[in-house]
């Protein structure tokens, strides 16, 4: 069987590139990764880009992905480049409006060039919790018109939250061989701390910033690895039903953050510090930053949606794709930080 074409917009990226990954993976699907011209690649122009197969620096396979270079402002462009293409994943991430533009024309070339399944960059929350955070206006314009393609039956797609990335969870600092596999866990991932502060070695105890719900208790929080994204995206396109503009979410686990401390002090072997803070307060704190402060809002946002139970995601794609079996929040812990 010839494999499915599979292109990956932005698939040199921290989540496209695990995404690349689990598709060299299956027989059933080669990778194609799709990236921006540039002076030494004009549009429409190929050639071969090497991905290492693992993070972690101990491991030196990797292996060669067919790259096709796109014009992204262009939807003629694109079409060329997406003939013979079965389904599109946009892994983009451009905090910007080029972001609204880049991903339509993305998607009105995977129409024009007959692509079957299309899914706009997401991997993080629900749509409807998008309305709380600021820069992401741009995934509800988009969605929109993914959702609109869908009824007209111009393409088939979906999108796929998975809650927040379990990776925050080895973001801090080690030493020798510990920092070695916490660099692994990370997966590529470079975000500073949200909410987790799990790194005993920044001069003082680990620490967890808890948002409260309304009713002053902790919320329950969706953690997904990065490395499992890809493997949940494989599974996904071998669904036979339809997509059908839904959203397919996956879940590596769902806790109440109260348990998540519990793991993180138990693998860690040390108190973690609770510091909760009501919606009042991140109200205030939120207030307290200017407009063009952008990553510090977005951080206070994704704390306040948090609060509200914006971080949970239901688990579609667990229930669909049960052979996907994703990291749990112990397991990730004693990765990034076991003794």
């Amino acid at each position: 069987m010839t494999p499915k074409l599979i292109a990956i917009a932005g698939g040199t990226g921290t989540i496209g590139s695990w995404i690349v990954r689990a598709l060299h993976t299956s027989p059933l699907y080669k990778p194609i990764i799709l990236s921006r011209a540039i002076s030494t690649h004009s549009s429409n122009t190929s050639d071969t880009t090497t991905i290492a197969s693992s993070t972690d620096p101990s491991t030196k396979e990797t292996y060669e992905i067919e790259t096709r270079y796109v014009d992204y402002t262009s939807i003629d462009s694109l079409t060329t480049s997406l003939t013979g293409i079965h389904a599109v994943i946009s892994a983009l991430l451009i905090p910007s409006e080029k972001m609204i533009e880049y991903q339509l024309n993305l998607l009105n070339a995977s129409i024009a060039a007959g692509v079957t399944r299309f899914a706009p960059s997401e991997f993080a929350l629900s749509q409807e919790v998008h309305k709380q955070v600021d820069i992401d206006y741009a995934k509800i314009v988009v969605w929109d018109a993914v959702r609109a393609a869908v009824q007209r039956g111009d393409i088939d797609a979906a999108a796929f939250p998975c809650g927040m990335f379990m990776n925050y969870l080895a973001v801090g600092f080690a030493e020798g061989e510990s920092e070695r596999r916490r660099k692994s866990a990370l997966a590529g991932f470079s975000e500073g701390a949200l909410m987790f502060h799990p790194s005993p070695g920044e001069g003082g105890a680990p620490w967890v910033e808890v948002p409260l719900t309304e009713e002053g208790s902790f919320p329950d929080v969706t953690m997904t690895d990065i490395r499992d994204i890809g493997k949940f995206i494989v599974a996904a396109l071998g669904i036979e039903e339809p997509w059908g503009g839904r959203e397919l979410g996956m879940a590596g686990e769902t806790r109440n953050m109260v348990e998540t401390i519990t793991i993180m002090q138990e693998v860690l072997v040390e108190d973690v510090e609770v510091r909760t803070i009501t919606r009042k307060e991140l109200q205030q704190r939120l207030d307290g930053l200017a407009q063009s402060d952008i990553l510090p809002r977005i951080d206070v946002q994704y704390t306040m949606a948090c609060g509200r139970g914006g971080s949970v995601v239901e688990g579609v794609l667990n229930r669909l794709c049960s052979e996907v079996k994703p990291v749990t929040v112990r397991e990730f812990m004693e990765e990034a930080w076991g003794r």
